[in-house]
Parts: C-alpha cells; sequence; structure tokens
C-alpha cells in the first residue's frame, strides 16, 4: 500500500514520506506522480485519469471514503479524481500489487482511495474550532486558488465546513507556445457533520462541485459546465465481538460540453452535448477476529443511470439521442481471511459480482438548415461533428460531416453511389433499436497475498489473482461513431458492441523490501494475461453502415469497434530512499510497463514509457527543500490499431521548498520545469483545437518553466 499524504502533514520529525501531493493542484490525479507505477492521461488541466502499470480509466477502482465516483462525461471530462479538491483530502492510497477484493468492483487495473478529511469530534464540553486557511498562486497560467477549513466540535458531535476555489488561464509551453484552451474554473464546497461514542459513529456528509469554461485541448469539446451534488450517510457500530461499518451515497451530475464556446469553429457546425448521470452506492461490512484469523464479511455495489443528447444552438432540428436512459447496475458480496503464521501474513479474498445493463431506444435527426445545404458545405458539413466528438459525450468538434461532398456524390472506393447519411443513421439506429440490449454478467474476483519477513531488514511479497471487468456503458452502447469513449482521446470515432465478454485477468506480483533506519528499497515486478481484454478494431463488412457514417461524418477513415481481444502486460517498479546525514535524504522512484496484444502482433494504446525521478531533500529546523530530477524515455512501442504516435524522451529538474514561520503558518513555494524544457508528454494526448500554435492531431506540448507559491495558515 502506497499512501500519499497532504502537504500540510509535513513535519520536520518525520520526513520520509517520498509520496507528498500539493495541496494547491488544479487536479488531484497529479498526486499519482509520485507513485512506482502510477500515472496520469491527462486531456486537460483537470481532467486527469488515473494510470495504474498501463491499465486506466473504469479499469481502475477509485474511491472517495470507499464511494464509488460515476461521472455525467461519456469521454470522462469529469474523471473520479475531479469530485474532490485537494485540501480537504486527508490521504490517497494506492494498492500496489494485487488489489484485496474490498477495495472496490472493478479492481482489475488496482484501487485507489480517498480518504477525505471528517469533522473530528473532541469530547470536550466547550466548543472548539480548528481549521485551515490556504491561498496559492502559479505563475506559468496565473492560477490561483484560494481555501478555508473549519472544524467546529463539542461534546459528541462536530461539524468540518470547506470551501474552494481555482481558476487559471491557458498554459505556456517551453518554447512559449500557447496551450489552448488550457483554461479552467472550477468551485467546490460542503460540509460534514458527525456524532460519534465510544462504539458507535454516524456522519452526513454533503458536496457540490461546479466547473465553468475549462479547456481539454486533447478532446473534441470543452467544458461548458459540470455541476454536481453528492451526499453521503456512514457509521460503524460494535455488535457483540462483530465491527460493523455502512455507507449509503448519492451522487447527482449535470454535464454540459461545446465545440464553440473555447475554440475556433464553424459557426454552422455548432454542437453542444448535455450528459446526466444519478448513482446510488451502498457499503456494508462485518468483520470480527477469530482465533484463525480475522474475517470479514461485505456487501457493496451501485446504481448508476446515464443520458446524453447532443444538439446544435443554432439548428433545432438537430439532436442526437447519443445514451438513453442507460442503467448500470453493479452489486457484489464479498469476504477476506487474513492471518499470521509465523513471519508470514497471508491475505485471501473471494468477490461474486453481477452487473446489469440497459439502454433505452436512441434516436437522430441530422436535418440541416437551408444555409447547410449547399454544395459545398454539403449535408455533411459539419466540421465538428459526431466524429470530433467531445468526448465527453461524443460532442463533434470535427463534425458530422466535414464532407465535400454531397449526400448523393460517388466514392471513388465504394465505385457507385453512397446512401444519404441520413438513411446511414436510420439503419444504425433501427439496429440499435431492435436488438435485445439488456444484458448481465457475473464474474468471481479472487485476491490472495502474502508478506513474509524473511530477516530483520529483508520481507517478500507475493501476490496472485483473478480479476475480471464488464464492459462500460460506452463499450457497449455507443451505436453510431462518435468519440464517447470514456476519454481515450485517440482521434477515432468507435462504434460499441452489446454483446461484449467481460475482461479476465490472471495476475502476479513478486515484491521484495529492505530496510534499515536508513535505507529503504521496494522493487515489485508484475506480470498479467487479460484475456477479453476490450480494445478498439478495425470495422468490417457487417459494420459497413458505421464505416460510411464515420467518414462521411468524421473524415475517418479507420473507425474502430470495441471488441474482445487478447492481452499482456508486465513490468517493475520500485521505491527507495537514503538518509545521507540526519538532515539529507536521497529518495527515489522507478516505473516500467509494456502492453502488448496477444493475439496480434501490436502494442496496447496510451501506455506510460519508462520513467522514474531522484530527489535530494534536505530538512533543518523550520525549513525543508527538495530539488528533483525527473527523467522519461522515448516511447516507440506504441499502438498500430490507433495509429498512435511515438514521443521522445526528455528530463526535468523540478525544486521546492518550505518554511515554517511559525507553528500555525507555513509558506511553500517552487518551481516546476526549472529549465523551462519543451516536450510532449506521451500521456498528454493530441491537439484537436484548429487555428491554435499546434496543429491538429500533433502531440500535445506540455507546461514550461512555472513558479508557484502558496501559504497555509492553521488555526
Amino acid at each position: 500500500v502506497i499512501t500519499i499524504s497532504n502537504q500540510r502533514h509535513n513535519s520536520l520529525e518525520d520526513n520520509q514520506s517520498y509520496a507528498q501531493g500539493k495541496t494547491t493542484e488544479a487536479d488531484l490525479a497529479n498526486w499519482l506522480a509520485s507513485v512506482p507505477g502510477a500515472n496520469i492521461n491527462s486531456n486537460g488541466p483537470i481532467t486527469g485519469i488515473a494510470q495504474y502499470r498501463g491499465l486506466f480509466g473504469d479499469r481502475v477502482a477509485t474511491s472517495l471514503d470507499g464511494h464509488p465516483i460515476i461521472g455525467a462525461g461519456p469521454n470522462a471530462m469529469d474523471t473520479p479524481l475531479s469530485y474532490s479538491t485537494p485540501l480537504i483530502v486527508d490521504s490517497m492510497t494506492v494498492f500496489r500489487g494485487i488489489a484485496p477484493v474490498s477495495a472496490g468492483m472493478s479492481t482489475i487495473g488496482g484501487a485507489i482511495d480517498i480518504s477525505m478529511r471528517k469533522a473530528e469530534v473532541m469530547n470536550s464540553e466547550n466548543v472548539h474550532v480548528s481549521g485551515d486557511l490556504q491561498a496559492g498562486y502559479r505563475s506559468n497560467n496565473s492560477a490561483s486558488t484560494l481555501s478555508g477549513v473549519t472544524n467546529i466540535a463539542t461534546g459528541d458531535v462536530a461539524v468540518l465546513l470547506y470551501g474552494n476555489t481555482q481558476a487559471g488561464d491557458s498554459m505556456e509551453s517551453g518554447d512559449g507556445t500557447i496551450i489552448e484552451p488550457t483554461d479552467f474554473d472550477k468551485t467546490q464546497a460542503g460540509f460534514d457533520a458527525r456524532h460519534a461514542t465510544d462504539n458507535n459513529s454516524v456522519g452526513l456528509s454533503y458536496h457540490y462541485t461546479k466547473t465553468t469554461d475549462s479547456g481539454t485541448p486533447a478532446l473534441p469539446m470543452d467544458i461548458e459546465y459540470i455541476e454536481s451534488s453528492r451526499i453521503n450517510v456512514d457509521g460503524d457500530f460494535q455488535l457483540g465481538q462483530w465491527q460493523g461499518e455502512w455507507s449509503v451515497g448519492y451522487l447527482d451530475a449535470d454535464h454540459g460540453m461545446t465545440n464553440f464556446l473555447m475554440r475556433a469553429h464553424d459557426p454552422m457546425k455548432k454542437r453542444r452535448n448535455t450528459a446526466l448521470a444519478d448513482t446510488t452506492d451502498f457499503k456494508f461490512v462485518l468483520n470480527r477476529e477469530f482465533s484463525f484469523g480475522e474475517l470479514s464479511f461485505g456487501v457493496d455495489g451501485y446504481f448508476a443511470t446515464h443520458d446524453s443528447v447532443i444538439t446544435n444552438p443554432t439548428n433545432a432540428m438537430f439532436e442526437v439521442v447519443n445514451f438513453n436512459n442507460v442503467q448500470d447496475d453493479r452489486f457484489g458480496f464479498f469476504t477476506e481471511w487474513q492471518n499470521q503464521y509465523g513471519q508470514t501474513t497471508v491475505q485471501f479474498g473471494v468477490r461474486v459480482k453481477h452487473a446489469i445493463s440497459n439502454a433505452d431506444e436512441v434516436s437522430g435527426n441530422m436535418a440541416m438548415n437551408m444555409s447547410d445545404m449547399n454544395m459545398d458545405s454539403g449535408m455533411g458539413g459539419m466540421d465538428s461533428g459526431m466524429g470530433d466528438m467531445d468526448s465527453d459525450m461524443g460532442g463533434m468538434d470535427s463534425g458530422m460531416g466535414d464532407m465535400d461532398s454531397d449526400m448523393g456524390g460517388m466514392d471513388s472506393d465504394m465505385g457507385g453511389m453512397m446512401p444519404s447519411m441520413g438513411s446511414l443513421l436510420s439503419d444504425l439506429e433501427n439496429d440499435f433499436n431492435n436488438a435485445d440490449r439488456k444484458v448481465s454478467d457475473t464474474n468471481v474476483d479472487i485476491a490472495l497475498s502474502t508478506q513474509t519477513q524473511l530477516s530483520e531488514t529483508l520481507s517478500l511479497y507475493v501476490g496472485v489473482g483473478m480479476k475480471n471487468r464488464a464492459p462500460s456503458y460506452q463499450e457497449r452502447y455507443l451505436w453510431t461513431p462518435m468519440e464517447s469513449t470514456g476519454g481515450l482521446a485517440d482521434g477515432h470515432t468507435y462504434i460499441g458492441d452489446i454483446d461484449l465478454e467481460s475482461e479476465t485477468a490472471y495476475q502476479a506480483d513478486l515484491g521484495l523490501t529492505w530496510q534499515s533506519s536508513d535505507f529503504m528499497i521496494a522493487p515489485h515486478v508484475f506480470y498479467q494475461n487479460i484475456d477479453n481484454y476490450i480494445q478498439g478494431t478495425p470495422l468490417d463488412m457487417d459494420d459497413a453502415s458505421a464505416k460510411m457514417m464515420a467518414s462521411m461524418m468524421a473524415n475517418d477513415d479507420n473507425p474502430l469497434k470495441f471488441s474482445n481481444v487478447d492481452a499482456k502486460l508486465y513490468g517493475a517498479d520500485v521505491n527507495w530512499y537514503y538518509n545521507l546525514t540526519d538532515n539529507v535524504q536521497l529518495s527515489g522512484i522507478a516505473s516500467y510497463v509494456r502492453g502488448e496484444r496477444r493475439d496480434i502482433d501490436d502494442n496496447l494504446y496510451r501506455i506510460a514509457p519508462l520513467n522514474g525521478q531522484v530527489s535530494v531533500s534536505y530538512h533543518d529546523e523550520n525549513f525543508i527543500s527538495n530539488l528533483t530530477l525527473v527523467a522519461v524515455a522515448a516511447q516507440d512501442d506504441v499502438s498500430a490499431t490507433n495509429t498512435e504516435q511515438a514521443t521522445s524522451g526528455y528530463g526535468l529538474v523540478n525544486i521546492d521548498v518550505e518554511y515554517f514561520v511559525t507553528a500555525d503558518f507555513t509558506l511553500r513555494g517552487g518551481v516546476d520545469n526549472l529549465l523551462d524544457r519543451e516536450y510532449q508528454n506521451h500521456l498528454g494526448g493530441y491537439n484537436r483545437v484548429k487555428e491554435v500554435a499546434t496543429p491538429v492531431m500533433d502531440r500535445l506540448p506540455s507546461e514550461g518553466l512555472s513558479a508557484w507559491v502558496e501559504a497555509t495558515y492553521s488555526f
């Protein structure tokens, strides 16, 4: 288990936590950069998608205080980690190796749990008030953050109140290129109320998020707004010798995205995608100590619905119902047993889970205004349409059809008269509506891990597991070629397959940890085979209508269909530190993963390259400083299926300092990319914005030199 601590927990007595997160980060996902094996797929400044050992998105179970977070956007603009703000995060836990079955519904790619700050009961007759105020600034994009948290406690009751606002302009790369649009504006606020006694506690929390006018240049659309409300009730209790925990949560999210408010566009080809999602989740766990070990039983799950409609604000007749009342319900039962035999701790867990999916009928009307129907712009000349679609809903940035040929024109490849786009859409619509759309999957996850103390300084970890993942709603129900792909951002349009099989992974992990008073190193190697891995594959003749539609709408001659293939991933990662003196420490991490298809000779898409970092830290009575060298290798092992572009390697230098002015007031600051290096992050995606410095479908550059400062006052 790797725990990333909030930077406010820094102390001079214990500075051995190599995994730390800045509280002024705009994107909580950036905290993962300090975890071996972890990385971030970034489609914009606040849309980081967690990647762990080559798997990302729905494959990595991400929860806030145990609650699964299901976003509204079909292109993952509102990622799970975007539903919290760093100042109210106590810690982020990444399960290294084989994630336990209790960590989430789908842990095929690992698990991340965010522990939020809770109201603290003081058990005092007096009213006790404490909290933090924080302000921060980042120079590159003039980003600012302002946060406040206060805890009010009396007796066995406490209330935590908090608020946070973050905003920034577009970033600039090392050579002065403006990366646009990467503006963002985000506000979060909420409370946690708690009542606690010796054996029982109960809490009620509410969290509100509002994001407006935030860019996602790697996607065909930008965020117009994301507005969500999350309410949770939870508690723990003691029943005889049993300890119990329970929680119930509800999330309502409303998400709008456009291709015209933050980027250049054709006025006649505007697209807006409006997405809605509602999720109810629950969890109940009992555990008890027996003579044969600790045993726990649990039930958990969630019930989610999704809707998405694409419109043209200048043409009331244009409407595509992308997802209609999609049902995604998942629930399961799990049990875990843990015991110690001599120097070996064993944990074994089994989860039985069931997924039910369904969708209502869809519809599409691509009628054009008369001004759209001239021979030049053609019935399909929608520069932003269903093809360059925001990932989020499939939003269309490059139109339903950047076609210069009119609807009935000749196709030189087909050698005959092409059907109209309307008739193609009707074929796809009828095929989907006439299909049996209700699907269910029952799967079993198994995880076994052992930790053996071989000597006073050396321990051995061995883990094996079988994990499954039922397909996402986008993978099943994307009925016409669009880019509503959960944030893949590869530039291709996709269609789904209702009959997809669940993924099944067979996993193994081997790790050693050597730890003495001044030195620690923990290397791990891992391997997994995944049967029925879900990946886009080229369309065949059975999907001729979709293929023609993709070509007409998006100029996409290589549309893909979510399909079951076979894959494998393997690699190694390590973390270490060495105390040179009482005041100086060296530390570092390194990560390598390779993802390959087993059915054909190709690589998996968007796999992080070999990367690592080394830090030199110095601390004195009231001062901590860090110099970090980051090295990233070239990535040539790219996916031909996804026409993925290779990237070059690069190195960065970052510095930061922390000064404890008083016991209550702390200043932090630093410079990222000190040498102002121009580079492209392999996980940063391609530019999808026209009329900017970076050509369309070129790799997006990354942020250049940026100084930052933050001040925290605790009371």
